[in-house]
């Protein structure tokens, strides 16, 4: 039967350390794996399904399985993957015979069962970023996949990008902003395109060394909070500014 939908669990969407491409991606292995099954499409399988490259569809897979939401096993013919929670939910209950199985995987996962429309949890969650910080480190993100050297320019950039639509109400000349990022990514392009053109503006370390702190901030909150999908995030943020400050 051909596939109708593909829904995103509240409890995937709702990780804050996972981009949008790694939340479908999870959302599909999820889905193989609430049901008992595991997920046997190939990278270039799951870059078909959801209209993204295969590099990318890739990139997301390692990512879900370093941050420890994804379980990847080899067998005799190809990789399989499951989602860790619901495998580990499973395997502790394998004590159960198999007429009991199937009730305690639903019992453990009812919680967790909340589907929302994907395109209307994209609408409502990516229209605008909370802070420039954020527009920064999504430049950062940027900088690190090509490989670029425009980490110095990132803080700029980000500020320019965030008061100007903040000026504007977050609406471009063909109504108002859906997807910040797709915009942001325009924007980074752009502004990457002029940096021969222009000088090259010297690095604020002060500031950096203020944005650091600020992210230090952050983590140990949620630490002390355990909201251990936050403290990666910041992790991540404190890694790339000091990374960049390190640069000169």
């Amino acid at each position: 039967m051909a596939r109708k939908h593909i829904l995103i669990p509240m409890h995937i969407w709702t990780i804050e350390d996972l981009n949008q491409t790694e939340r479908l991606v999870a959302s599909v292995i999820h889905g193989y794996s609430e049901h008992g099954k595991a997920c046997f499409m190939t990278n270039t399988g799951l870059s078909k399904l959801l209209r993204i490259s295969r590099r990318t569809a890739s990139l997301a897979v390692n990512n879900l399985i370093e941050k420890g939401y994804v379980e990847a096993s080899e067998g005799r013919r190809k990789r399989t993957l499951g989602w860790k929670e619901l495998i580990t939910r499973v395997a502790e209950s394998d004590h159960l015979s198999d007429k009991n199985l199937l009730p305690v995987i639903h019992k453990n996962n009812t919680d967790l069962n909340t589907y929302h429309n994907m395109n209307d949890e994209i609408k409502n969650g990516e229209k605008r970023p909370g802070t420039w910080q954020q527009v920064r480190d999504y430049f950062l993100m940027l900088n690190d996949r090509a490989g670029t050297g425009y980490g110095g320019h990132a803080s700029a950039w980000a500020q320019e990008f965030f008061a100007y639509y903040e000026a504007r109400g977050w609406k471009t000349k063909t109504g108002a902003v859906d997807q910040w990022r797709g915009v942001a990514q325009a924007w980074y392009r752009r502004s990457s395109e002029r940096v021969p053109q222009r000088a090259v503006k010297k690095i604020d370390k002060e500031q950096l060394r203020r944005d650091i702190k600020w992210h230090q901030r952050r983590l140990d909150n949620y630490l002390a909070d355990e909201r251990r999908d936050l403290a990666y995030r910041e992790t991540l943020a404190i890694q790339r500014l000091t990374h960049q400050l390190n640069e000169r």
